[in-house]
């Protein structure tokens, strides 16, 4: 199932409340092409921290790690609180969540098309000043914790149906994110096994792709919300 038929699928929610949103598998998808995704993060981690010897990058990894399952769990269900709280429908939450995704989806295509930054000289003799060590916060926004994958994980909370299939997409939750663990623990044998081609291939690709799925989300939120408008008494 391609990711744009995962998003038309939510049409069904509006209009038959009792059916199924995604299964698992597709929801896994997509979770995975909207929080990161993992295979982008080896590529962003090495950049950031190969300078930094192993216990570093490896003390660092899970602690971005443990932060960012915490703030995509938390964020999820906070905003699945304030959505039923404010009454916001299925319909305003994919025309929100598709205008963030085009706008990042719109930069990453666009940054490729930048000028290369500009190094200023350096003076003879002196010291190159030693990097700073990052935060896990630094890492993990937006490397992990993105705001469109924020906005799909409540969309889909706010589509489900039962405590099992909210089980289940925490879950699926917590395995993208393991993912994104391993991406940070090997990305220096990674790298220099692979090499950074692959992935601003795979980044130009997703990018996009990522743009006409934003346009989708936009269109079927306006379906839904005129659908809505008919059927009102």
């Amino acid at each position: 199932m391609t990711l744009l038929a995962m998003f038309q699928e939510v049409v069904t929610v509006a209009r038959a409340p009792e059916a199924q949103l995604l299964g698992l598998s597709q929801a896994f998808t997509l979770l995975f092409v909207v929080m990161g995704p993992p295979l982008k993060t080896p590529a962003v981690y090495f950049a950031r921290m190969h300078a930094f010897d192993a216990s570093v990058r490896r003390s660092l990894a899970l602690k971005t790690f443990v932060l960012a399952t915490v703030a995509v769990l938390v964020g999820g269900f906070l905003g699945l609180g304030l959505q039923h709280n404010w009454q916001i429908s299925v319909p305003a939450m994919l025309i929100a969540g598709g205008l963030i995704f085009l706008l990042v989806s719109l930069r990453t295509v666009l940054e490729q098309y930048a000028p290369e930054p500009v190094l200023p000289p350096v003076t003879a003799g002196a010291v190159p000043a030693k990097p700073r060590v990052p935060t896990a916060f630094e890492l993990a926004v937006p490397m992990i914790v993105t705001p469109y994958g924020l906005a799909g994980f409540i969309v889909l909370l706010a589509s489900s149906h039962s405590a099992e299939r909210t089980i289940g997409l925490v879950i699926l939750v917590v395995l993208v994110m393991v993912l994104h663990l391993l991406a940070m623990l090997f990305s220096g044998q990674i790298m220099r096994g692979i090499g950074a081609m692959p992935f601003k291939l795979f980044g130009t690709i997703i990018g996009s792709l990522t743009v006409a799925l934003s346009i989708q989300m936009l269109i079927y939120g306006c379906q839904l919300l005129l659908a809505a408008q008919r059927v009102a008494p």
